[in-house]
């Protein structure tokens, strides 16, 4: 959400990139009713800009077995990431002139990652196996994962200033959150030996699979097996922010403030996403393993609509038993990152920033964040602010988002030329949100006229 984020009037959307914005902020309570972030981007599949294919979509214009994606076949890994931030009611008190600010959220997430894939192996799976170049050779794969996580969050923050000179201050929060976890799937393979014999017939030489999940083996998708509590956990993000020749009267809590310079910079640092997840009901683990070749025949019509049949199919070609998965405890990490934001002050209302993100990806049980680095420019007042971004994501994809403010609504995404269809579609983002700052909650009162007798 880099089009809010980074702002100074961020609030509930902001503490997830830096929990010390809502420290010393332009005002003095935020109120989130409702904000969504949804995120996908892969480097295997497209859809052609030449296909107009939003547009064809929205106007039902695309006919039954038209082809939609392509794939990009090279030597290179692939890799696809996905996000959905859903805050719900949220509120932040800030008291600046005391030092101090808290914030209460709660939130639903859920994020996924597949990291690593080999070439090869990607496109047997688009090509449904069909795919002659490929046919009769021998594979020897590396280490490839696959991570699936969703939980619910109930955070709080806690920021104070932890230095204030005349015209500096240093300001730190943290958030401390625990996670009721919904869903957890982790696919680590450590290496895999195969070669296809034609479109329906592979032999595997060696396998070393493991797969662990906590969700409804039987494929049930109510909202009750939804969002079925299946583990516990804890999380924490940690900010902090310096701000140079800091003008204290642009803090004030009035549309005044906004013709004042608010800083010359300010420059913020944050570990984000620390935690885990333990999952503990209806939590099993399969370990896929083979030294011996083992032939598999028909693998071209293969159909399965559980996670419970996907143990059951690989028990029985790879294991020789019926269903291997054992009931058994597992904990997963969340999207661990560090993180820098630089933000400049030129003229008041005009800001440009630049903000790193990279992931910290320590387990193989985690679900890996996609790091970005992004330059924006930003015009910023009380009641309505506009940003304009570019960003590269994974220090290889460039994409061009923007984002506004106005009143209690925020709208944007960071893949504008995508969503208009300008550029090939491997990606999609967008977000939107309704929350309101408020200067105090005091209840105005008409004033009273007295009146004169003679």
């Amino acid at each position: 959400m880099w089009g809010i984020s980074n702002s100074n009037f961020s609030g509930n959307m902001g503490i997830f990139l830096n929990p010390s914005t809502i420290v010393a902020a332009p005002y003095q309570y935020e109120f989130n009713f409702i904000s969504v972030d949804g995120f996908a981007s892969n480097t295997y599949v497209y859809i052609p800009k030449s296909s107009n294919f939003l547009v064809r979509s929205a106007t039902g214009q695309i006919g039954n077995g038209e082809q939609s994606f392509y794939d990009i076949y090279n030597t290179n890994l692939q890799s696809g990431y996905g996000h959905l931030l859903v805050i719900g009611p949220s509120v932040v008190r800030n008291r600046k002139d005391d030092g101090w600010s808290w914030g209460i959220h709660t939130a639903y997430r859920h994020e996924m990652s597949v990291k690593d894939v080999p070439p090869s192996l990607a496109k047997f799976i688009y090509s449904k196996y069909i795919y002659p170049p490929l046919i009769n050779q021998t594979f020897n794969t590396s280490a490839f994962s696959a991570a699936w996580l969703s939980w619910g969050e109930i955070g709080g923050t806690y920021g104070r200033v932890l230095m204030e000179k005349e015209n500096e201050i240093l300001k730190a929060a943290i958030t401390v959150n625990l996670l009721l976890g919904f869903e957890g799937l982790s696919l680590n393979g450590n290496n895999m030996n195969y070669t296809f014999l034609d479109s329906s017939s592979a032999v595997i030489h060696q396998m070393d699979v493991t797969i662990s999940h906590a969700l409804s083996t039987d494929g049930s998708s109510g909202v009750g097996d939804f969002f079925t509590i299946r583990g516990f956990g804890a999380s924490t993000t940690i900010g902090g922010t310096y701000i140079h020749h800091w003008n204290r009267g642009s803090g004030d809590c009035s549309a005044a403030a906004d013709d004042i310079k608010k800083y010359q910079y300010r420059l913020g640092v944050s570990l984000m996403d620390f935690g885990m997840i333990h999952f503990s009901n209806q939590a099993q683990i399969i370990n896929v393993n083979t030294v011996t070749d083992r032939p598999w025949n028909h693998i071209d019509t293969i159909k399965f609509h559980s996670v419970g049949q996907l143990d059951t199919l690989l028990s029985n070609n790879i294991n020789g038993t019926v269903n291997s998965a054992q009931n058994h405890s597992f904990t997963m990490y969340l999207p661990t990152a560090i993180s820098l934001q630089f933000d400049y002050c030129f003229a008041p209302r005009w800001y440009g920033n630049v903000s790193w993100v990279n992931r910290i990806y320590y387990s193989n049980m985690e679900i890996a964040r996609g790091n970005q680095i992004e330059v924006a420019g930003r015009y910023e007042k009380r009641s309505f602010e506009a940003a304009l971004d570019l960003s590269l994501f994974e220090y290889s994809q460039p994409a061009v988002g923007f984002g506004i403010r106005y009143g209690i609504f925020v709208f944007g995404t960071d893949r504008l030329l995508e969503l208009l269809n300008l550029t090939d579609i491997r990606s999609f983002d967008l977000f939107f949100g309704f929350k309101m700052n408020l200067c105090d909650m005091k209840k105005r009162q008409k004033g009273s006229c007295p009146a004169y007798k003679d």
